[in-house]
């Protein structure tokens, strides 16, 4: 795991890291050291290890997945692996809790099937497929899909009534952009 991964991951637990940028300056020393202080973590011990540990513990008793009609976890997944060698293990963040229920809500709308093209991104995905460095699919936080035999205009006029959604696009005449803050 690198160290934008890692201050992703603590921005996710609520972690100042003074931003995602890949930089292991202060700020995201001081999250790493209030992470390990909050977790009981020593200093010898792994800290990429506990951050997933308990991430995995904090989604798990949640279990707002059970309440997604239309979409699965594995369809978020960093689709680095479908093209060579996999960069990652699918989940370089979790998927964001509120445009999961969005893409829900919009695939119910519809009526029909929903498919996406991108979820999540690892780093080198995200530079291999021409990601700006500051996607939001790097942290969980965007979806780029489409609704089965619906334009993307369509979608895209629905999408963008939804208060939640922060911005959105269509990238083709199928595919829209969406993501959330």
């Amino acid at each position: 795991m690198n160290d934008r991964q890692k201050q992703c991951l603590l921005v996710y637990l609520g972690y100042d890291t003074g931003g995602v940028d890949g930089i292991w300056g202060e700020k995201s020393l001081r999250a790493a050291e209030a992470f390990r202080r909050d977790h009981g973590l020593g200093e010898g011990e792994d800290l990429e290890a506990k951050l997933r540990s308990v991430i995995a513990s904090e989604e798990a008793p949640q279990d707002w997945w059970q309440n997604i009609r239309y979409w699965t976890r594995e369809e978020f997944k960093c689709r680095c692996g479908e093209y060579h060698a996999p960069y990652c293990d699918g989940y370089p963040a979790e998927p964001d809790r509120v445009l999961v229920e969005l893409a829900d809500q919009v695939r119910a709308h519809f009526g029909k099937p929903g498919l996406r093209s991108s979820g999540l991104r690892c780093l080198r995905h995200n530079r291999d497929c021409g990601g700006v460095t500051n996607s939001r699919h790097l942290r969980g936080k965007a979806l780029d899909f489409r609704i089965q035999s619906t334009p993307a205009a369509q979608v895209l006029a629905y999408v963008q009534t939804l208060p939640q959604v922060r911005y959105a696009y269509a990238i083709d005449q199928d595919y829209i952009h969406m993501d959330v803050e």
